[in-house]
């Protein structure tokens, strides 16, 4: 848990870097994110994915865009209250280039707010 103390920022930096954006999934879980009873802990659902050949790689971005919104909100990122809502994201999945090239700029602004707000110290109240 000392992970998440303000001087160990710099660490989540190259998890970031050398993890590819997936850090955040373990961020995720030492700031408690995650729900019992969200979709991405029924196995059925998985299974159901991969059988409606729904590529696997697919549903791991939507995991990992669903558990990023939820860290950011956790620790405080301005606007994350907007991020929460699906049809933000689906509207820029929707709409071609610019709309990519937003939806891509949202992740990056996530990712690097997260960072801000660890160098903050905002992830130390979370520390048991």
């Amino acid at each position: 848990m000392y992970l998440l103390k303000k001087e160990n920022w710099w660490i989540w930096l190259l998890l970031l870097f050398f993890s590819g954006g997936s850090s955040s999934i373990v961020l995720g879980a030492l700031l408690n994110v995650y729900n019992k009873n969200a979709w991405y802990t029924k196995w059925y659902i998985w299974v159901i994915g991969l059988i409606l050949i729904i590529p696997f790689s697919i549903m791991v971005m939507v995991f990992n865009i669903d558990i990023t919104t939820k860290t950011a909100c956790k620790l405080g990122v301005k606007g994350s209250e907007a991020y929460l809502s699906p049809y933000i994201w689906i509207i820029l999945l929707i709409i071609p280039v610019l709309g990519w090239i937003c939806f891509v700029g949202l992740l990056i602004y996530l990712n690097i707010a997260i960072l801000v707000k660890l160098y903050n110290g905002n992830g130390e109240k979370y520390i048991d």
